[in-house]
């Protein structure tokens, strides 16, 4: 039984990594609640190994839906649909690094190792980047706050973030392997 686990695991591993799409819209959601049990967390930190954070979505309110997944080497995607303002309202991508030209920072109080940044040009569209070792958070709402500003507040608090040593530790505890990257051995090659 243990075997077959770990051939799951490599397997994951493998399809993660590959250049190809690994769609994940059969999860419930990207929850932040009960992370250690979501393989999609495990395929993200393999993604991106540099990130020292991984985005979660906090329990969603009525009316929000988690809508699917995209897990690519190098790059995790994942969106959220609302009954107010439509398919693919919030749009989260998590990669090494990103673009922050145009942006100006925003004060953050916690976690105290994430910077804000946001787009000061965004008519049609709000965009903000979370920036942190090793990677970067960009969050696009289809909306603006001139849109609608109760809804961006309220879209606002449903990302979060868990350290990426959360995964890594639950699979050398859990599996008995190193997941490779920030807080790891690096990755071969």
């Amino acid at each position: 039984m243990r075997q077959s686990r770990r051939w799951a695991f490599g397997l994951a591993a493998v399809v993660a990594l590959s250049p190809s799409a690994c769609t994940a819209s059969h999860y419930a959601q990207v929850s932040c609640e009960g992370v250690h049990r979501q393989s999609i967390f495990i395929l993200a930190a393999q993604a991106v190994p540099s990130a020292t954070f991984i985005p979660c979505i906090e329990p969603l309110p009525a009316g929000w839906s988690y809508a699917g997944s995209d897990v690519r080497s190098g790059s995790v995607r994942f969106w959220l649909d609302s009954d107010r303002v439509g398919a693919r309202a919030v749009e989260v991508t998590m990669t090494p690094d990103c673009d922050l030209a145009g942006s100006f920072e925003v004060a953050l109080t916690e976690p105290s190792d994430l910077r804000l940044f946001e787009e000061s040009d965004a008519e049609t569209a709000t965009i903000r980047h979370y920036v942190f070792p090793g990677g970067c958070v960009t969050i696009r709402f289809s909306f603006t706050r001139s849109d609608d500003a109760s809804i961006l507040a309220e879209a606002d608090r449903l990302l979060g973030f868990t350290p990426r040593s959360v995964y890594t530790e639950g699979v050398r505890i859990g599996e008995g392997l190193t997941l490779c990257g920030a807080g790891a051995p690096p990755c071969p090659g």
